[in-house]
């Protein structure tokens, strides 16, 4: 906030958008925070789909905590499940990991834009070095 008790140039919009934007990050950022999830968003990039067996065929893990994984993936809209019988063929939702890849770029860049060029002299002096 400024002096005048206006947003400043460098914050993220109106506190609501600001907070709503995080919260959305926040929530893609916890369903990929697993390696195993990771991996099963890798698996299913390259194929149009799979089923949960054919995506344990591929990980070191139990179906049951493939399973569990797949839900808490479905669960922050990351992926889609088609429901075949007693089968559910995952699909990666792509309109979804557009909107957390957007996200994740804006969260960046805000947090870069609220550095102070001393602090960014400082950053690149100590990357020289290293």
């Amino acid at each position: 906030m400024s002096e005048t008790g206006q947003p400043s140039e460098k914050s993220c919009g109106p506190a609501s958008v600001c907070l709503s934007n995080c919260e959305e990050l926040a929530a893609i950022f916890r369903a990929l925070g697993h390696p195993a999830r990771l991996a099963i968003i890798k698996q299913l990039a390259m194929r149009e789909e799979a089923c949960c067996g054919e995506i344990v065929d591929h990980l070191p893990l139990a179906q049951s905590t493939v399973s569990q994984h797949l839900q808490v993936l479905k669960d922050a809209g990351l992926l889609v499940c088609d429901a075949r019988g007693r089968n559910c063929h995952y699909f990666l939702n792509h309109d979804m990991l557009r909107r957390a890849e957007a996200f994740s770029e804006d969260f960046w860049k805000e947090l870069n834009a609220l550095q102070s060029p001393a602090d960014l002299a400082l950053h690149s002096a100590k990357t020289k070095i290293d």
